[in-house]
């Protein structure tokens, strides 16, 4: 499966009634396990914390951790975005694989819609 970013979207899209309440996964940027915004307004975002080492000699090899820091949460707005952005929810929808696309032109979303896939 290898690593991926998690994508959370604030806006109705196509197949679900409501605005979603999962995350879903995507492999169209670094693959670093972070996190990524589409807003109610067709914005962009990463989302960023600080973090800082903590020694742990209990952690085999590494003998330690990142810890996020309390109150540096900010967000990253990628203005300049243009592209697609392929997702998915990683379950099946009646015995197919639903694929989702977000489309950015200049920044600012254009379009949403899903293709499934079968499997």
């Amino acid at each position: 499966m290898g690593m991926f970013d998690t994508l959370r979207v604030e806006q109705k899209i196509p197949g679900f009634p409501d605005i979603p309440k999962c995350e879903f996964q995507t492999k169209a940027f670094d693959n670093a396990m972070e996190n990524y915004v589409i807003s109610s307004n067709g914005e962009l975002y990463r989302e960023v914390w600080d973090y800082k080492w903590i020694d742990d000699n209990e952690i085999p090899i590494i003998k330690g951790h990142l810890k996020r820091i309390d109150d540096t949460y900010r967000r990253e707005y990628l203005t300049d975005f243009h592209g697609d952005i392929i997702f998915y929810e990683g379950k099946r929808v009646d015995g197919k694989w639903r694929d989702y696309t977000a489309r950015f032109t200049e920044g600012k979303l254009t379009r949403i819609w899903y293709e499934d896939k079968q499997l």
